[in-house]
C-alpha cells in the first residue's frame, strides 16, 4: 500500500486539462452520458478520436489518458449496485445495454471507515512527511466497479478485430487493507506504467468489512467479497480480449489482505481454470489460521443484537444506513481479522487445511515479504516479552529471541518476531507447501530501506512503488530506487507472461524448492541466496 497523490499536482498537467475540454466537448453533444445510458454521435467528431474507446456488447466506453498518453478505462461497473435489499446478497453481473459508459473516473471505494487513509498518515507521520499530501476517496456501498489500463494503439481498439490483436498478457491487482480499507486506485496502483511494458492492467474492488465478510445464520452466500473477486474475474476473462489483453493469461496479483484474496480465488472453484499465475506479497498469515465459521457466525449474531436487540433480523440490518453498521463493527469485530472462511461454495477447504494435508494445486506463483512488515506497527509501550506471551512456550523464548539475531535491540527483535509469525515463516511454509506440489515457485525478500526511512525499514507494502513503477512525489527516491524499479518490473513482467520471472538482462532467480531454498533479497545490492530467514523459521516451527 502506498500513498495517493494529492489532486493539486494534478493541475499543471497539460494533456490532462486538454482531455478535460475534449470531454467537456464531447459530453455536450450528447443527450446522456450516465452509465449505460444511451446517447447519440457526440456532434464534435473529432473528439472520438482523442479519447480512447473500446466497444463491449454495444456499449461504447470512453476512457481517459494518462500524462504519458497511455489509455485508461476507469470505474467501469461490473456488478449491480449492493445497495438496499442487495446487501449481503451475491453480487450480480452489470449489464451492458448500448449507448455510451463514461469511463474517465474513478468509482467512489468501497463503505470503510478510513482506516486506509489513517494508514497513510501514520506512515507519513513516522518519516516526518505531512500527512496532507495525501487525501482520500469517496466511499460508497456503490462501488463494485474496476480500471483497466492498456497502452494498444487507439487504430487497433477501434478495429475490435481479435486478428488485428496480439494479445497481452493480464495483471488483475487485488488491493490490500486488512480487508477492511484500501481502495483499488491508490496511486502506487495506477497500471499506466506496467502497460507501457506491455501488460493490460487491471485493478478491482471488493466489498470490505461487514458489507463483505458478515457471516450471518439468514445469509445464503458465504465471502461476498470473494464471490465479488470471482465476479470481477469473470469479467476480466470474458472483455478483457477487447483490451488487448489474453485471457489465457491472467495473473491475480495481490499485497497483504490482497494477496491473501487474490489465493483464496485462485483456490476457489468459483475461478475455474481462469487464473495463469499468482503474485502473493506479504499475505502469508491464513496459511496457519484464519476466521471460522462459528467465530464470524457469532459476531454478526453480536452485531445484530447491539443495533436491533432480540428480535432483529437480517431484514433489519439491511435496513439501516451503512454508517450505523460502520460506528459499532470495530467494537464487535475487535480481535478477528476479517477473510475467507470455509464454504462449500466458494471455499471448501481453508489454505491452512490446504497446506497441512498437503493438497494445493500447482501453481505458478512469486511469493515475498518485506524484511520489516511489523515495524510501523510497534506501540512505544510494547515489549517482546509481552509479545512472546501466550504466542511461544515460555521455555522456548531464549532459543526464539537468540535466533531473531544477536545484539538486538529491544524494538528491532519485536521487529523480527512480528514480521516473522504473521508474514514471513507462513509465506515460507506456503512456498514450501507449493513448491512441493509441483508449483513453480519464486521467493523474494525486500530489504531496500529509503533514505531517512529507518523509523519504519522495509515496511509492509514497501515493494509496491517498485513492482508499479509508481513512486510519489514525496519518497525519496534515487538511482538504486530507479535501477531496482527497472529489475522488479522486468521480473514481474515475464512472470505475468509467461509464468516464470526469468528472461535476458535480469539476474537468474531460481527456483524455490524445499530442499534448496534460494530466494532473489531485492536491495541496495540484489542478490541470490538461501533465504537468510529459513532458520529462524525453523526454531519458531519447533515451538
Amino acid at each position: 500500500m502506498c500513498c495517493r497523490q494529492s489532486t493539486l499536482g494534478r493541475r499543471d498537467n497539460p494533456l490532462l486539462w486538454f482531455q478535460l475540454i475534449c470531454l467537456c466537448l464531447f459530453l455536450a453533444g450528447c443527450e446522456k452520458t450516465d452509465k449505460g445510458g444511451e446517447a447519440p454521435e457526440p456532434k464534435l467528431g473529432i473528439t472520438r478520436a482523442l479519447l480512447p474507446q473500446v466497444t463491449l456488447a454495444d456499449t461504447v466506453l470512453i476512457g481517459t489518458r494518462d500524462a504519458q498518453g497511455t489509455a485508461g478505462f476507469l470505474g467501469i461497473p461490473f456488478a449491480k449496485p449492493p445497495v438496499g435489499e442487495a446487501r449481503w446478497q451475491r453480487p450480480v453481473p452489470y449489464a451492458l445495454d448500448g449507448g455510451r459508459l463514461d469511463a474517465t473516473q474513478f468509482a467512489p471505494a468501497c463503505m470503510q471507515s478510513g482506516s486506509g487513509l489513517n494508514w497513510y498518515h501514520g506512515m507519513m507521520r513516522r518519516v516526518g512527511v505531512d500527512p496532507a499530501l495525501m487525501e482520500g476517496p469517496e466511499y460508497s456501498e456503490d462501488c463494485l466497479y474496476l480500471n483497466v489500463w492498456t497502452d494498444v494503439d487507439d487504430a487497433t481498439l477501434h478495429s475490435q478485430r481479435s486478428d488485428d490483436l496480439q494479445l497481452r498478457p493480464v495483471l488483475m491487482f487485488i488491493h490490500g487493507g486488512s480487508n477492511t480499507g484500501g481502495w483499488s486506485y491508490e496511486p502506487n496502483y495506477h497500471g499506466g506504467p506496467l502497460a507501457r511494458k506491455g501488460a493490460v492492467v487491471v485493478t478491482v474492488a471488493y466489498r470490505l468489512g461487514v458489507f463483505g465478510w458478515m457471516n450471518h445464520p439468514e445469509m445464503t452466500t458465504r465471502n461476498l467479497a470473494l464471490h465479488d473477486l470471482s465476479l470481477a474475474l469473470d469479467w476480466v476473462h470474458t472483455h478483457i480480449a477487447k483490451f488487448g489483453g489474453d485471457p489465457e493469461r491472467i495473473t491475480v496479483s495481490g499485497e497483504s489482505a490482497g494477496a491473501a484474496n487474490a489465493l483464496h480465488l485462485a483456490l476457489s472453484p468459483l475461478s475455474g481454470t481462469k487464473i495463469h499465475g499468482v503474485i502473493h506479497q506479504s499475505g502469508g498469515w491464513p496459511a496457519v489460521g484464519g476466521p471460522t465459521p462459528k467465530e464470524t457466525r457469532s459476531r454478526a449474531q453480536q452485531l445484530q443484537q447491539v443495533l436491533l436487540g432480540p428480535e432483529g433480523s437480517l431484514e433489519g440490518l439491511r435496513d439501516l444506513p451503512a454508517q450505523k453498521l460502520m460506528d459499532v463493527t470495530g467494537d464487535i469485530y475487535s480481535g478477528m481479522r476479517f477473510g475467507a472462511i470455509e464454504d462449500t461454495e466458494s471455499l471448501p477447504r481453508t489454505l491452512q487445511q490446504r497446506v497441512a494435508d498437503g493438497d494445493l494445486p500447482p501453481l505458478n506463483i512469486i511469493i515475498g515479504t518485506n524484511a520489516n512488515e511489523s515495524l510501523m506497527y510497534i506501540k512505544p509501550e510494547a515489549t517482546v516479552a509481552s509479545y512472546l506471551q501466550d504466542r511461544i512456550p515460555a521455555h522456548r523464548w531464549s532459543a526464539v529471541v537468540a535466533a531473531a539475531g544477536d545484539g538486538l535491540d529491544e524494538r528491532t527483535t519485536f521487529d523480527r518476531l512480528g514480521t516473522a509469525v504473521t508474514f514471513l515463516c507462513p509465506s515460507l511454509m506456503l512456498a514450501d507447501a507449493m513448491g512441493s506440489a509441483g508449483g513453480r515457485v519464486f521467493v523474494y525478500r525486500f530489504d531496500r530501506v529509503r533514505p531517512n526511512f529507518d523509523s519504519i525499514g522495509a515496511y509492509h507494502g514497501a515493494e509496491l512503488p517498485y513492482v508499479f513503477d509508481r513512486h510519489d512525489a514525496w519518497l525519496p527516491t534515487e538511482a538504486v530506487d530507479n535501477g531496482l524499479t527497472e529489475m522488479m518490473v522486468g521480473y514481474w513482467h515475464r512472470f505475468i507472461s509467461q509464468g516464470d520471472p526469468n528472461g535476458p538482462d535480469l539476474m537468474v532467480w531460481p527456483q524455490w524448492q524445499p530442499t534448496d531454498q534460494k530466494a532473489v533479497i531485492f536491495s541496495e545490492d540484489s542478490s541470490v541466496m538461501l533465504h537468510p530467514d529459513s532458520e529462524f523459521c525453523a526454531v519458531l516451527s519447533d515451538t
